[in-house]
This record gives structure tokens, sequence and C-alpha cells, in this order.
């Protein structure tokens, strides 16, 4: 019976890691100029993408952790908003994809897409995001980067965009 009970008590333990779970939001505004004849874009320019550190938010400072305490870590969403203006929609991008890398290397890998298809006629947009692709080590890299690439036809007033990547982050504490 004692077997039994040590064998419980380990179980139990071993099941009580030492991971914390925190939700990380990033943000980013830019703004697409409206169109010319014959004008046609290819790439969004969220400048806060271009380098990030999630572990400088209030959620790593509220656990004492820093970029060395990122575990597994997955992009959970990825918003588009139409801030400016007034009854402005998305309508002028037909497709987009989200890619994440460390700042350093041209290795990337897609973590969201607006597909060919997708109503767009929204001032707010929920992408499609690949919530399965392990992103940790980009996460720990010394800056993140994400890049977003678009297809479309400028809209016909200059349009302010936010856009907000989601990450659910394991800290291993």
């Amino acid at each position: 019976m004692k077997n039994i009970a040590a064998i419980a008590l380990m179980f139990f333990l071993s099941s009580c890691d030492s991971l914390t779970t925190v939700i990380v939001d990033v943000e980013s505004e830019t703004t697409v100029q409206k169109s010319s004849l014959f004008n046609t874009f290819t790439a969004l320019g969220f400048e806060n993408f271009v380098s990030f550190d999630v572990s400088s938010s209030q959620e790593f400072e509220n656990n004492n952790a820093s970029k060395n305490n990122i575990g597994e870590s997955y992009l959970t969403g990825f918003t588009l908003e139409v801030t400016d203006p007034d009854g402005q929609t998305l309508e002028f991008i037909s497709s987009m994809k989200v890619y994440i890398s460390d700042g350093e290397s041209d290795t990337k890998i897609e973590i969201a897409r607006i597909e060919d298809g997708t109503n767009t006629d929204v001032r707010l947009l929920y992408l499609d995001v690949f919530a399965d692709s392990e992103i940790g080590k980009y996460l720990r890299a010394e800056k993140t980067k994400i890049t977003v690439e678009a297809q479309g036809e400028p809209p016909q007033e200059n349009t302010t965009i936010e856009a907000v990547a989601t990450f659910k982050i394991k800290l291993k504490l």
C-alpha cells in the first residue's frame, strides 16, 4: 500500500511542473496610401513588427521572466482593424501571408494568412492562424520579426490599420 501511495505522490508532483502560460499581444499600425492609377501593393509596413521583444511585456515582468524562460509558444490570433477613416473596410486586400523570423536570418515560417476569396469587406478581420506551429525559438531570438506580405489594390483613401498578434507562451520558471 505504501508503494501505491508513493507512486501516486510521485505522479502528482511530476504533474505539478513549474510552467506558467502567459498571453502576450504585440500591436502595430500602418497606413496604406490611397490609390493612384494602376497602383498595387505587396507589403504592409507594420513598423512595430520589424523588431520586437515579447520579454519586455508586462506579462513577463509580472512573472519575473526573461527570454531564457520561453518554452513552447504559439500564435493564437492575428487581427487587422481599420482605425481610420470611418466607414473604410479592408476590401482592398485580396490575400495576405504573415511570417515570423528571428530578424537575423532569411529563415521564416508562415504563421497566419488571408486566403483568396475571404470576405475582407469588414473593418475587423481575424486571420487564419497556424496555431500548431511552435515558434518559441523565434521569440527567444535576439530580435523577432513579423513580415506581412499582401496582395490587393490600394484603397480610395489613406487607410490606417492596426494589427494585433496574440502569442500563447509557456514560461519555464
